[in-house]
């Protein structure tokens, strides 16, 4: 993903002198779907666009198959076609996978933390995003308990209260939705991508954390350099349930704030932490040299059962999505002390932002957290008898982020 990184733009310069040969032939490489290509092949579209587009889309599926275009940018027949490719692969010899070759039960991961450190290392500075409006930005949060059909999600106030608590800290303006379904999600984050009046807030029962505690909103929230939004639900196959049961796709959850629909956001980082199911397998462990079981039988687990779709991005800048787990595997939830993932992605904020540090590292320090974890989660059998099933979780990340992202922080709670 480096090469892609540090080269775009004479990667885009040389690849829009024919951008319909390299779609067909990345397309063939099966680096892209059949679905991909046709959202890339768009008829009258400029080359470049095109070129950028491909770029952008490879990107975010993350180091292997980044590792599988720049291979194929350095095949004969397709350096034949664009004879300047040379000026970027002449000393550079195809990669090996940078990624680790796990057992085919255990995917991938899909983000790239290669280039932490260097990510000058072609010469060109990277930027911070600015932080320092009063309050920093708004951090929403969709807290679900209550379903209709499915499972209370027991717990899951231990994880708003602690996001609340941190990210207040970090001097965002925090509000809260709770328990809204499939058609109100959708609506409440087109409301806040806008923030027109406090009366098209009034309908969703808008809360503000305020003295430690959730109080009735007083008045209009405003974006400020950072948006953050935190989802906290059951998941199926398709998306993120409203309480109704119903899913809501993720693109549908990200697309009021990209630059058409949110101009205020533009070039400002725009987070969301997903704590939900992607499916309902139960991810194994695989032996190392020293394992750390911190739960046990004595401590019930549940689950956030259901998947959400891997999400599909055109040009959206300045995105993060931080999802509990990788794709098809179960997100693990204590009815008591709240999930894996959120209370780790908390305890990792206070840790690292204090310390001045960017957020891959935050990213980072979750995810290395997160998979040390253990736990023992009651399951039922084929036969309908119950039993134990020792369960593990990676979350996973992607994101268009262009700058270094870095959260002032205090160092001591505020009162």
């Amino acid at each position: 993903m480096q090469t892609l990184r540090e080269k775009k733009t004479l990667l885009t310069e040389i690849l829009s002198a024919d951008s319909s040969y390299i779609l067909q032939h990345v397309q063939q490489e099966k680096i892209v779907t059949q679905r991909d290509y046709k959202n890339l092949n768009i008829p009258n579209q400029s080359d470049e666009k095109t070129v950028i587009n491909l770029l952008d889309k490879v990107m975010n599926k993350g180091d292997t198959k980044c590792c599988e275009l720049v291979k194929l940018l350095q095949k004969p027949d397709i350096i034949h076609n664009y004879p300047r490719l040379e000026e970027i692969f002449n000393n550079h010899p195809a990669p090996s996978d940078p990624t680790f070759n796990p057992a085919p039960t255990v995917p991938i991961p899909c983000t790239d933390t290669s280039d932490l450190e260097t990510v000058g290392t072609s010469g060109d500075e990277v930027s911070l995003y600015e932080m320092t409006s009063v309050p920093r930005g708004l951090c929403l949060i969709i807290n679900n308990e209550i379903f209709d059909k499915l499972r209370e999600r027991t717990g899951t106030n231990k994880d708003a209260v602690d996001l609340a608590n941190i990210f207040s800290r970090l001097k965002f303006r925090v509000v809260m939705c709770k328990d809204k379904t499939a058609v109100e999600i959708p609506s409440v984050l087109k409301v806040f991508s806008e923030l027109k009046q406090l009366s098209d807030l009034q309908p969703y029962d808008v809360k503000e954390w305020v003295g430690g505690q959730f109080t009735d909103l007083k008045d209009l929230p405003k974006h400020g350099d950072a948006f953050v939004c935190c989802i906290l639900s059951h998941g199926k196959k398709e998306g993120v349930c409203g309480t109704d049961g119903t899913v809501v796709p993720t693109i549908d959850i990200l697309s009021p704030f990209n630059g058409t629909n949110c101009r205020i956001l533009v070039e400002k980082p725009k987070l969301f932490f997903i704590q939900a199911c992607r499916g309902l397998d139960l991810q194994e462990g695989v032996p190392v040299n020293k394992k750390l079981k911190v739960e046990r039988r004595d401590g019930e687990l549940d689950t956030d059962d259901g998947q959400i779709q891997d999400y599909t991005l055109p040009l959206y800048s300045d995105y993060l999505v931080f999802m509990a787990n990788v794709d098809q595997y179960l997100s693990i939830r204590s009815p008591t002390s709240g999930s894996w993932f959120i209370q780790s992605l908390c305890g990792q904020l206070e840790k690292i932002c204090t310390r001045g540090k960017n957020i891959y590292e935050i990213l980072t320090g979750v995810k290395a957290e997160v998979s040390k974890k253990e736990g023992d989660l009651r399951v039922k059998d084929a036969n309908g008898c119950y039993g134990y099933e020792v369960v593990k979780q990676s979350p996973d990340s992607r994101d268009t982020l262009t700058k270094t992202l870095i959260f002032p922080a205090e160092t001591t709670p505020s009162s």
